[in-house]
């Protein structure tokens, strides 16, 4: 969703020297202020959360050169100002503005001012420690200084969101935490033209609760609010049945979880963990789009996936002799009717017959 902010200034002539020593009117009544919005971690943007933003400018005849750089503006009411106060050209000309949530060290990236760059942004791993990353693009000038300089923000990130469902009367599944694994993690991203460069970095992005969700036959929200913001991206799937140890460090989502029967018997973690809990996978081929939010909801009636790929034993395996399903809701961070219906594969197993509470069963055992 874009949001859209004001920019004003009151008109009065006044006159200053440039960095090149040329005589330039300028604009001194009331200084360049903003309406606008922000949130911070893996939170969505919403106009009443924002508390600050940055903005750098550029004139007409100096495009190489800013007018000023990475200025704070903080809310007072409904409104924000800057410490440092500057004013339009009072000759007319344009001035370009380049604004930006949240502050560079948040974002843990370099900006270059000239270029307008951001160089090395990499999501942090934790995914509850991650931000929304807004933008915005305007010009104006003294003729604006009534109505405004209209700004219109939008998210140039990709919202990941994870939920879970079972209709499946025989198990119960307890979900402990979430994963996203081995997506590019570094990218640069270019103002002017709002398009990213990727790096060839990969990571895995985790999130774990202090309490286990059980599933339902409804889905389940897991993240708590706390959705993942990830570089945009045509994600490339784990090969699970060629690659089981993910050496080419394809694209998955993986659930910590606990399986017992309805009786009570242990399934997952198998015989031998020392876990009360295991990472299941599932590969993922989404292109993620900037702006989009992406709801996968895992349904985990008929399978429970694989053994994460970084498991040490049975890594890639099926967990059941059956298949996870899940559908993917792209949102435009309001929910549109793009969805896509994924089927897992079936693993080549025998069925086995479930234990009973009595039982502690390994399925990899002879």
């Amino acid at each position: 969703m874009k949001q859209k902010f004001f920019l004003a200034t009151m008109a009065a002539i006044a006159m200053t020297s440039c960095s090149n020593d040329e005589i330039m009117e300028i604009n001194t009544g009331k200084a360049i202020s903003f309406r606008t919005a922000m949130a911070t971690r893996a939170t969505e943007t919403t106009y009443g959360d924002l508390n600050e933003f940055f903005v750098t400018a550029f004139t007409a005849n100096s495009t190489d050169t800013p007018y000023f750089t990475d200025l704070k503006f903080e809310r007072d009411g409904n409104r924000f100002f800057s410490g440092e106060k500057y004013y339009y050209p009072g000759d007319g000309s344009d001035l370009t503005f380049y604004a930006y949530a949240p502050s560079q060290t948040e974002l843990g990236a370099t900006i270059d001012n000239k270029t307008q760059i951001m160089t090395g942004f990499s999501p942090k791993t934790d995914i509850s420690q991650q931000v929304d990353f807004i933008t915005a693009k305007a010009t104006g000038n003294m003729e604006n200084t009534a109505a405004g300089v209209e700004l219109q923000f939008a998210h140039r990130l990709a919202q990941i969101e994870i939920q879970a469902s079972s209709a499946n009367t025989s198990y119960k599944f307890e979900i402990k935490g979430i994963r996203i694994g081995m997506p590019v993690s570094k990218g640069d991203f270019n103002f002017t033209n709002n398009t990213w460069t990727l790096g060839t970095d990969k990571a895995v992005y985790e999130k774990t609760f202090d309490t286990a969700t059980e599933l339902e036959t409804t889905a389940s929200a897991l993240m708590a609010g706390d959705n993942a913001m990830l570089i945009p991206q045509q994600l490339t799937a784990w090969d699970q049945e060629n690659d089981k140890t993910n050496t080419s460090k394809g694209a998955y989502i993986s659930v910590l979880v606990r399986i017992t029967t309805k009786a009570g018997a242990l399934v997952y973690p198998f015989k031998g963990d020392t876990e009360k809990y295991a990472w299941a996978a599932i590969p993922v081929s989404t292109n993620w789009e900037a702006g989009k939010k992406y709801v996968y909801t895992l349904n985990f009636t008929t399978g429970a996936g694989y053994v994460d790929p970084t498991a040490t034993s049975h890594a890639g395996e099926p967990i059941l002799n059956g298949e996870i399903t899940f559908e993917i809701d792209i949102e435009e961070w309001t929910k549109d009717d793009n969805n896509n219906d994924v089927d897992m594969p079936l693993g080549d197993l025998e069925v086995v017959t479930p234990p009973d509470e009595n039982e502690n069963v390994d399925p990899w055992e002879d």
